[in-house]
């Protein structure tokens, strides 16, 4: 038997032998986020932005806002582009300390799940006679 034949019956073999090959999958990873892990920002509408690794199911992330009443908030998220590896919402926040729980999942079903602390500061006005 030929070489060739022999690897033609061996392919054969694996094919009717039910043989799959299985795609490697990872958990998401957060690449980017607004606002970043530890930054301040200003109380009023607060734009909010995840960005991970890899495509994401938008339709299974969840993200809970702790604020300084401890008191969980649901927050909706949609995704930012066609690619979907980001989601993206907007909040009204008052000052104080904020804490958002995020997960996710891949396509593929891996979960993942961080924290993302941050602070938001009170707008204050300029002093008379101060220049910006």
């Amino acid at each position: 038997m030929s070489p060739f034949s022999m690897l033609r019956m061996l392919g054969l073999a694996a094919i009717l032998s039910g043989m799959v090959i299985v795609q490697a999958s990872a958990a998401p990873a957060l690449v980017h986020s607004e606002p970043m892990s530890g930054q301040h920002v200003a109380a009023g509408n607060v734009a909010v932005k995840l960005s991970f690794d890899t495509v994401i199911d938008p339709f299974r992330a969840r993200l809970l806002l702790f604020g300084p009443s401890g008191a969980p908030q649901l927050l909706p998220a949609s995704p930012t582009d066609d690619e979907q590896q980001s989601i993206a919402t907007s909040v009204a926040l008052a000052p104080g300390h904020y804490v958002l729980h995020w997960r996710m999942r891949a396509r593929t079903g891996d979960p993942a799940q961080g924290t993302l602390p941050f602070d938001v500061d009170a707008i204050t006005a300029p002093k008379p006679g101060s220049h910006p």
